[in-house]
């Protein structure tokens, strides 16, 4: 662990005791009536009651990790921010390709389920990582549309927003070929999968790396980031978020990464809106394990800052 004489020592405590893997699991409670079950899949989201009690409105986040074990990172970011701080993790929504797909509209309206069970009616704090940030925008866009408040909205290095030019171009391809040969939706994965499984193993084999582990078609069908790529190419915007965004974005993704790419596709949204913008040491990993202190005391900054009981004015992009 590197030695960083800005953490205080309760916070360092803390950190090492997550980086030795020594703090406790947090409790998973169904928020919502039990959800339908699809074969073995449950439909709609559940919640992970990390840390309750306290007097500030509670603070809902999408971790965005589709394995469970990588979720526990919001256990020391919420002792972090204190225990008046109440938090809520949202897991992500179970995906099967064997089953259909939701959309993206459709997994946020599931995850402003779960949040209301708790919190009924806004102002709302929402934040997310990754995949998980872009599903807590388009839940600030229908929160806002029906008349509720988001009082803060963090996406913490957050999927691409528009996608890269290849990815548009398999979906486009697939989706011109699916009209022209009246192919349902299923079949329309089953070509998308397929066609990026052929053309990442045509590449490992180029490349003559020895660690691709080819797997039966089935399981593509249950690869979580494979099949959000294509809800996530689906999702249109057509009528985009208007309120404040906070975006937490990390310093250390090397040119030509998949993090800095994400950051240069949510460049017309910063433009175009009020923004405020926070630099994280790490990459997308470290920020979360190595840094998660300093990753915790801009999270309480912002936090404080939506509950004061009258926010000054927003006076431009942090530097």
């Amino acid at each position: 662990m590197p030695d960083n004489p800005e953490l205080s020592d309760a916070k360092r405590a803390l950190l090492e005791k997550y980086l030795r893997g020594e703090l406790p699991r947090a409790a998973r409670t169904i928020t919502q009536d039990p959800a339908p079950i699809i074969g073995e899949v449950r439909t709609n989201p559940s919640v992970l009651t990390i840390q309750a009690g306290g007097t500030r409105r509670p603070f809902f986040f999408l971790h965005g990790q589709w394995e469970e074990e990588l979720s526990f990172h919001c256990y020391p970011l919420a002792q972090a921010l204190g225990s008046d701080q109440p938090f809520y993790g949202l897991d992500p929504y179970l995906l099967d390709g064997r089953q259909g797909l939701p959309t993206l509209e459709d997994i946020a309206a599931a995850h402003i389920k779960a949040i209301r069970a708790i919190q009924p009616e806004g102002p709302y704090l929402l934040g997310g990582w990754c995949n998980g940030a872009l599903v807590a925008y388009e839940m600030a866009r229908q929160l806002r549309a029906t008349g509720q408040a988001v009082d803060l909205l963090v996406l913490m290095d957050p999927e691409y927003v528009v996608y890269p030019a290849s990815f548009r171009l398999y979906r486009g391809m697939i989706s011109l070929a699916g009209r022209l040969l009246r192919l349902n939706q299923r079949k329309q994965l089953d070509w998308y999968l397929g066609l990026k499984y052929y053309l990442r193993s045509l590449r490992f084999k180029i490349l003559r790396k020895k660690d691709f582990e080819e797997l039966p078609f089935g399981d593509l069908l249950q690869n979580y980031p494979r099949l959000f790529d294509w809800i996530a190419l689906g999702y249109s915007q057509s009528t985009p978020y208007s309120g404040k965004i906070t975006f937490f974005w990390t310093e250390g993704e090397n040119e030509g990464s998949v993090e800095r790419a994400s950051r240069k596709s949510w460049r017309n949204v910063e433009a175009k809106g009020e923004v405020e913008i926070h630099l994280i040491p790490g990459d997308h990993i470290t920020s979360r394990t190595v840094y998660l202190p300093v990753l915790a005391e801009h999270l309480n900054s912002c936090l404080r800052k939506a509950q004061e009981p009258a926010s000054k004015p927003y006076q431009g992009k942090d530097k």
